[in-house]
């Protein structure tokens, strides 16, 4: 009995010898640093002056402390912009009033706004211009943004006698109003394009019948390496008015740029 039993041990030890060892399993490797670099392009466009006309007669003497009286029934004129033109005036050391026998009357005739022709904007090359730089330019060689063309008329007149004593307008686009360039952001992210192709592979040579097999080489399997591509972000702006929406909020402030422009064109005495 007691040589059976030794017989039977010695029988499982060889059989547990004799037995495959699967091999280890491989680990996910880890992946690599991606770098992500930001860029900016600026684009810029031509700017024009306002144009200004303005005519004044020498019938009547405008002098310091006389009163106008501002008529806004040809135009619509918000309350700040005829708070800002009063504040013009009185600037002119003259006195506005509420009353129509003024010693002269501000007719505001014109204040046009209309959207024309996109302004195009050209892409500005920099100083050292960065490797990407050249890609991107033949892409995205311009802009175009949206661009409101603006138009203020005035007229004074001598209350007592009708007779017109000053006559004004001005002009400008949106574009050469705010004068900023405009400015795009892109970036240039890297991706690993064959992570499901790695992680697959892992997976597979993780079965116990793959470590079985792998048991047996005499070399390590070697897992597949993670690839990266480059690869470049939209355009997104950061810097200056360009759709109808960031344009249009600009008419307040044009408004009042060339009714400023006007009113200093009065001469007083």
């Amino acid at each position: 009995m007691r040589l059976f039993a030794i017989l039977l041990f010695i029988l499982l030890s060889v059989g547990c010898t004799l037995t495959k060892q699967p091999a280890a399993p491989l680990p996910i490797p880890l992946k690599p640093t991606l770098k992500s670099e930001t860029y900016q392009l600026t684009y810029q466009t031509e700017l024009s002056l306002p144009k200004v006309k303005s005519v004044q007669l020498p019938a009547h003497d405008v002098s310091r402390n006389q009163t106008v009286f501002i008529a806004t029934d040809k135009a619509s004129v918000t309350d700040k912009l005829l708070e800002q033109i009063s504040d013009s005036l009185t600037e002119k050391h003259l006195i506005v009033s509420e009353k129509k026998n003024s010693d002269y009357i501000l007719t505001i005739h014109q204040l046009d706004l209309n959207f024309i022709d996109d302004t195009n904007y050209v892409l500005v090359k920099p100083k050292t211009p960065y490797p990407l730089f050249d890609t991107v330019a033949k892409q995205y060689p311009t802009q175009q943004c949206a661009t409101l063309f603006a138009k203020v008329s005035m007229r004074l007149t001598h209350t007592a006698s009708g007779d017109v004593v000053w006559f004004a307008q001005s002009s400008i686009d949106s574009a050469s109003f705010h004068q900023e360039p405009i400015v795009f952001k892109f970036s240039q992210e890297q991706r690993i394009t064959n992570e499901l192709e790695v992680v697959t592979f892992i997976h597979q040579q993780n079965t116990e019948e793959a470590r079985l097999a792998r048991a047996e080489l005499t070399e390590q399997v070697k897992v597949p390496e993670y690839k990266t591509l480059s690869k470049l972000s939209n355009l997104t702006k950061v810097q200056g008015p360009c759709n109808r929406t960031e344009i249009s909020a600009l008419t307040p402030m044009m408004q009042y740029y060339l009714s400023s422009i006007l009113i200093d064109k009065i001469k007083v005495q």
